[in-house]
């Protein structure tokens, strides 16, 4: 009797991640069944991946009239790792092997490997198939990189609220991400940074900005490196979650604003209603996130400070509610000193 079999997934030419083929199928190889050794996957480079495991499929059972404990069933996870920059057709074949030694080919398939798999991301490197140490807590809730653009919604709304013209000190600025986008709007732009990188970048960059000098002792009060109401505002752009005494903060974004603060934080009001999803924004695995913020707790901390102050949110995230409502990513703060 020859061998009966179907290859359920991959379909020839189907998408996949290098990292993560998943392979399906079922096989019969009639009086040599009980022989069956392995179910294994092979790239041009080798194995990349196998099963000793078979299970019982009843659909394949009821079809062809075998009983129904038959294990004809079999599924793996294949990972592909290329010598070298993986090519974008990559063919494989699923082999089945028996206890003789003799092995004889289910399916030849070439899959379309994607070139963003995601190995390196920020927050851990997770993706990469030599990655085999344990991981811990400070592998995950690592840190990312300074952002490299600036949120149109974010720009937006300052533009919204803010008189054109008028002059911005950008507190936490990174790299400098809103000094083009805001210029364009025309605002007078400075940044400020605490970050070595960060502040190489931003003058290689010719973006104009401040050192925030680090505090000699630990007692040493914290102070931005302007003058009392010196700028027309100040704004934060996703920098107040990583402050651990935000009060000292607070009281010098007000003393160098003539009138008004922005503030933008992660809206941590996201995460109830994505639970039943079981996700959670990636921005919240940032590990040097020092406080967590919704609408409820933000408004009070910022009143400590300033007279008056209200709390929109923005950003909508790329996946609803359950419900299929949008959930906003950003909280964004308008406060008047």
């Amino acid at each position: 009797m020859s061998i009966a079999s179907v290859v359920d997934s991959p379909r020839e030419g189907d998408f996949c991640y290098r990292q993560r083929i998943p392979v399906q199928g079922w096989v019969h190889a009639g009086y040599r069944h009980e022989r069956i050794k392995r179910i294994s996957v092979h790239a041009p480079n080798g194995e990349i991946g196998a099963t000793t495991r078979l299970y019982p499929r009843a659909d394949v059972a009821a079809a062809h009239g075998w009983p129904a404990d038959t294990r004809t069933g079999f599924r793996l996870l294949a990972v592909y790792t290329p010598n070298g920059p993986p090519p974008p057709v990559v063919g494989i074949e699923v082999r089945v092997e028996f206890t003789d030694g003799s092995t004889t080919p289910l399916a030849g398939i070439h899959l379309q490997i994607l070139k963003n798999d995601h190995t390196g991301a920020p927050y851990g490197d997770l993706c990469n198939p030599r990655q085999t140490e344990v991981l811990h807590r400070e592998h995950i809730y690592s840190t990312g990189q300074p952002a490299e653009s600036a949120s149109p919604d974010c720009v937006d709304l300052i533009a919204d609220y803010l008189p054109a013209g008028i002059s911005l000190l950008d507190v936490g600025c990174g790299i400098g991400a809103y000094c083009d986008p805001l210029r364009a709007r025309g605002f007078s732009w400075l940044g400020c940074e605490t970050s070595l990188d960060c502040i190489h970048e931003l003058a290689l960059r010719s973006r104009p900005h401040r050192v925030i000098p680090q505090p000699r002792w630990p007692w040493s009060r914290y102070r931005l490196p302007a003058a009392d109401r010196e700028f027309d505002a100040a704004i934060a752009i996703e920098v107040l979650e990583h402050i651990a005494d935000p009060d000292p903060f607070l009281a010098e974004m007000k003393r160098v604003s003539r009138r008004h603060v922005i503030f933008s934080v992660p809206n941590l009001e996201t995460l109830p209603f994505l639970s039943s999803r079981l996700v959670a924004p990636w921005h919240v695995l940032e590990g040097d996130h020092r406080n967590f913020f919704t609408r409820f707790n933000l408004r009070p901390l910022l009143g400590r400070h300033f007279h008056h102050v209200e709390v929109l949110d923005y950003g909508p995230l790329p996946l609803t509610s359950a419900d299929g409502l949008p959930l906003p990513y950003h909280l964004f703060a308008l406060c008047e000193v």
